[in-house]
């Protein structure tokens, strides 16, 4: 199960944070199948929407096997620039 941050990432960051950390999680974990995307924790109830959405959106854009590491490699590089 992959953890994204619940405050710096979910509460206090963009939407951009939150698809750039998703991914890194998948990235990181993804490989070979069984992984959860997810918070460390329960999220806030001030969590932006938009995050909580997003953070959706994106693992059924990338998180689909067997995964595109290239595509998320792109992704996250697009993200950071």
């Amino acid at each position: 199960m992959g953890n994204l941050h619940t405050t710096d990432v979910m509460l206090l960051g963009s939407v951009g944070d939150v698809r750039r950390e998703s991914l890194k999680a998948i990235r990181a974990a993804g490989e070979g199948g069984g992984f959860i995307l997810s918070t460390g924790d329960q999220c806030g109830r001030d969590t932006p929407d938009a995050n909580l959405f997003e953070i959706v959106k994106t693992a059924r854009e990338f998180g689909v096997y067997p995964l595109d590491v290239e595509r998320i490699d792109a992704e996250i590089a697009a993200l950071e620039s």
